[in-house]
């Protein structure tokens, strides 16, 4: 299949263009890299730079006959949600509906959509299943849910197949400290340099982490599914306080992480059960917390002595 990967240059698009790959693939790229990474294109990809709000993008990709389209460009920050919610609502629910109209003008059979665990907002009925009412805490997780009504609306008028992939919290090598997983970025950063880490709250919130890789995996299965909404996951549910517990040890830390107030929009408990997918792809997560601690710190210590 020729796959177009929206934010194909950042984070999560630079693991799905490789597993893209590995299945045979071929990855069409766009990023604005605004976020996204030149270093993370090489030499032979396909990339175009462009907004994905930019009306001459279904003109330049007509060449490349597109049979999917893998939805990962958005904005990402719940905090950045809360102080612009203009943005946000540009970036996550026009950007998509203008994808979707690419995918009606390009005939494209396939569309799966990055969407978040942000959608649920508190609830106590951890681990959550798809069934659960919406109940988002910040614009994020307001705009996600309502792309999820759009795409599903628009491709059963259309008759395009799609999946809604709801991941929970990603992390891995590459990540910035933006997004749902970024916290693991940014304790990281600061154990590297020998900073204390600051816990918003008492550290009791919780989160479902899912290695980057394992979502790549996900995001490529999910082209040949059928149509339906599901949650990528680790299914397991882990406190910020043991996180750092398992990010100091890795680091050799004995720093004692300082305490603030609880920020705007954050969600108390978080943990998605990932059966539903599993039943149907020949997909699970591979890569235990600590072990994707491991590979990020790893990657982290070989980019500080490249600079």
């Amino acid at each position: 299949m020729n796959v177009l990967v929206t934010g194909g240059a950042g984070f999560v698009g630079t693991f799905t263009k490789n597993a893209l790959m590995k299945e045979g693939h071929t990855p069409i790229l766009v990023d604005n890299f605004l976020t996204g990474s030149e270093s993370n294109v090489n030499t032979e990809d396909v990339i175009i730079q462009s907004d994905i709000l930019d009306p001459s993008l279904p003109e330049r990709l007509q060449p490349y006959e597109i049979d999917a389209i893998i939805h990962l460009a958005a904005q990402t920050s719940v905090p950045s949600s809360v102080a612009d919610p203009l943005n946000d609502m540009r970036m996550n629910i026009e950007g998509t509906v203008r994808m979707l109209e690419l995918a009606k003008a390009l005939d494209v059979k396939k569309f799966v959509f990055a969407s978040t665990a942000a959608i649920y907002g508190d609830n106590e009925n951890v681990p959550l299943k798809e069934g659960e009412h919406f109940q988002p805490t910040a614009p994020y997780g307001i705009s996600k849910a309502t792309c999820e009504m759009y795409i599903a609306n628009f491709c059963e008028t259309h008759s395009i197949g799609y999946s809604i992939l709801r991941y929970s919290n990603i992390y891995g090598p590459k990540q910035t400290k933006d997004g749902e997983g970024g916290v693991i970025k940014i304790f990281l950063d600061k154990l590297l340099s020998g900073q204390p880490v600051s816990i918003y709250g008492d550290g009791n919130q919780t989160r479902d982490f899912i290695f980057v890789e394992d979502v790549a995996r996900a995001n490529t299965a999910a082209l040949l599914c059928k149509d339906g909404i599901f949650n990528v996951s680790a299914n397991e549910e882990i406190t910020v306080n043991e996180l750092y517990r398992v990010m100091a040890k890795e680091m050799g830390s004995s720093l004692e992480p300082v305490y603030g107030e609880p920020r705007e929009g954050d969600i108390y408990r978080s943990c998605l059960d990932n059966r539903k997918f599993m039943a149907l792809v020949n997909w699970k997560p591979e890569v235990p917390l600590a072990e994707g601690i491991q590979e990020t710190v790893k990657q982290m210590h070989a980019q500080e002595f490249l600079t």
